[in-house]
């Protein structure tokens, strides 16, 4: 009568359309990657944040998740805070963890989850220490 004893349909993962890189600009990026790389090792406090954020989005770009995750995680490290690295290992672990459930592997599943566990510990370290 209402919908309310209709089967549910089973969901089917979501294929994201991803854009393809060409040489060129995967070249581009690789070369930014290396300048990066260079700058950060002379920089401190928010300068060395703002470059490692760079290279977590630049990683992203390439479809370089575990490089991408490397690089925000080293930025919370100098600083927790919210921010570009806090929003994007939300994203990351949310896909690495999804990925992991795809291929049916709980160890991958229970890494993931416990890593956006420490996130939310984060985060309410961060909203204590504004108070």
């Amino acid at each position: 009568m209402f919908g309310l004893f209709n089967n549910k349909k089973e969901k089917k993962p979501v294929e994201e359309t991803k854009v393809q890189l060409t040489d060129e600009e995967k070249s581009t990026l690789n070369n930014e990657i290396q300048s990066l790389k260079a700058v950060v090792k002379e920089q401190s406090g928010n300068d060395k944040i703002v470059t490692l954020n760079n290279l977590g989005s630049t990683y992203e770009k390439l479809d370089d998740k575990n490089n991408a995750i490397k690089y925000y995680e080293d930025s919370l490290n100098e600083k927790e805070q919210f921010g570009d690295a806090y929003n994007a290992l939300l994203k990351l672990y949310e896909e690495k963890r999804k990925e992991a459930a795809y291929q049916k592997n709980d160890d991958g599943i229970q890494k993931y989850v416990g890593k956006m566990d420490d996130l939310m510990s984060i985060s309410k370290r961060v909203l204590k220490s504004n108070y």
